[in-house]
């Protein structure tokens, strides 16, 4: 049986619960669990880790971004150290169609179609092969900036707006899938929309979320009403609101552990001029010395001097602070000991070393965000008009359905869903992967470990496992 995964960004699990009466597709899932996320619950290293089936200590991707001992940079596709599910696919000669999921830019050549996710710069190629051109012709990217206005700024002055092209952008992804899937054969798709994501993160609260949910159930329908498959719904993480944000870099900056390029007044006009946005009227945007200011007070500015500085906060996303190894100690006392009322608001955890620098990544308590702003005003405080309203959560969602599946309610987690959908393809499970196989299946074949090497396998092996899938896998 074939099988389909299917990415809902940032679906929070309280809410698909509250509802499910109103989203007829997904009702018709046999199976509905909490699947625990990476750490930290962030796009990049979740959705990575949904696709290799190992850890972000062992993919290597923990966020957007990664610091060179130098300075911040952007990750690609180039900074997965482990192979996708595509890859396996491709080595034993299965085919996959792999649709806007996040860090797989540049796209790769594979046995099959790729569309590159977020991540994907302007104007770049985002598929392969070149055949997937004609099916792709009216196909929309995910940028972060609507008519040169960032999107978390432009969901304040233009909600109507943003929510429109979020309604667009999930229409996209749907068709894209279907066109692929009828026009190109395959063993395996995955198709992951992530107007929830956004939406939650700018909009919590408002109906508009809703909507994207109902959006997204829809397409889901019209993906299911057209091929038979095992299905697999799958988000990277959940969400909450916002109560209060904490500016770790603040609190580093008053300690004396960071160091900045530029003179703290200079920075604080961006927060005053922030509080004037606030009371424009929303039709200014649409003048282009408007749209210049708003770009420019959304930017993060170059102001740390990594340098002089001992620890920082990396980016909002992957919650991490990198101090040198040898205030690790002190920063971690630091940072535990925060305060806010009766609350601790975060811990944090050690992740590895990287030269001379020790990578930290903060477990938050519900209600908080972490903020890699630098302001020079207050440690903690209440979410302003232009920041996020909502943040990540710890547990996402896992459902399926299919002929093959049982009903389920139970617990999984972000790593699980490689072998499980391997063993829905009635394939072996490659012994580096570090998940297991879900009880959600009405047969009960015993899940079979392989050796299976990075990005190929040996010859002896993919001798067997091609037998072994040629002996068991009903083609379609």
């Amino acid at each position: 049986m074939r099988s389909i995964i299917i990415g809902i960004d940032g679906a929070e699990p309280t809410l698909i619960q509250k509802w499910i009466d109103e989203l007829p597709n997904l009702q018709k899932f046999q199976c509905f669990g909490k699947l625990e996320s990476t750490l930290p619950p962030s796009s990049a290293p979740a959705w990575t880790s949904i696709v290799t089936g190992v850890k972000p200590s062992k993919h290597g991707i923990f966020d957007f971004f990664y610091f060179d001992g130098k300075s911040i940079k952007v990750i690609s596709r180039h900074s997965r150290r482990m192979p996708a599910i595509w890859n396996l696919l491709s080595d034993i000669g299965k085919r996959s169609i792999v649709i806007n999921v996040p860090v797989t830019y540049p796209p790769e050549r594979i046995n099959g179609v790729i569309v590159s996710g977020l991540l994907t710069p302007p104007g770049e190629k985002f598929f392969y092969p070149p055949d997937a051109a004609p099916f792709l012709n009216d196909y929309k990217l995910e940028h972060l900036v609507i008519d040169d206005v960032p999107i978390r700024l432009a969901a304040y002055y233009e909600a109507e707006k943003v929510k429109k092209i979020l309604h667009e952008w999930t229409e996209s992804r749907a068709k894209a899938a279907i066109r692929l899937m009828k026009n190109f054969p395959w063993d395996f798709a995955m198709v992951v929309f992530r107007a929830t994501d956004l939406a939650q993160h700018f909009l919590w609260g408002d109906e508009g979320v809703f909507d994207i949910y109902r959006k997204v159930d829809e397409m889901i329908g019209k993906i299911m009403e057209r091929f038979r498959a095992n299905y697999f719904i799958v988000s990277d993480h959940g969400f909450y609101k916002i109560e209060k944000n904490v500016f770790i870099n603040n609190l580093l900056y008053e300690k004396g552990y960071l160091a900045v390029r530029k003179k703290p007044s200079f920075l604080k006009a961006g927060k005053i001029l922030s509080h004037l946005l606030h009371h424009f009227p929303r039709k200014f945007t649409h003048l282009p010395f408007m749209k210049k200011i708003l770009f420019s007070a959304a930017l993060k500015e170059g102001i740390i001097d990594f340098d002089n500085t001992t620890a920082f906060c990396l980016s909002s996303s992957s919650r991490a602070v990198i101090c040198r190894k040898e205030a690790e100690k002190e920063i971690v006392k630091l940072l535990n000991g925060l305060r806010d009322g009766g609350k601790k608001p975060i811990k944090m955890k050690k992740m590895f070393e990287m030269g001379e620098w020790s990578y930290l990544v903060a477990e938050l308590e519900k209600g908080y965000a972490i903020m890699d702003n630098i302001n020079f005003e207050d440690i903690i405080e209440r979410p302003t008009t232009f920041y996020f309203k909502g943040e990540h959560s710890k547990q996402g969602i896992f459902m399926a359905y299919g002929k093959d599946i049982k009903e389920w309610y139970g617990e999984a987690k972000a790593i699980d869903v490689v072998p499980t959908v391997l063993h829905s393809l009635e394939l072996p499970i490659p012994s580096h992967v570090e998940g297991n196989v879900l009880d959600i299946f009405s047969r009960s074949t015993a899940a079979k470990r392989v050796e299976w090497g990075k990005f190929g396998i040996s010859r002896k092996e993919k001798e067997k496992i091609r037998a072994l899938a040629k002996s068991k896998l009903r083609e379609k």
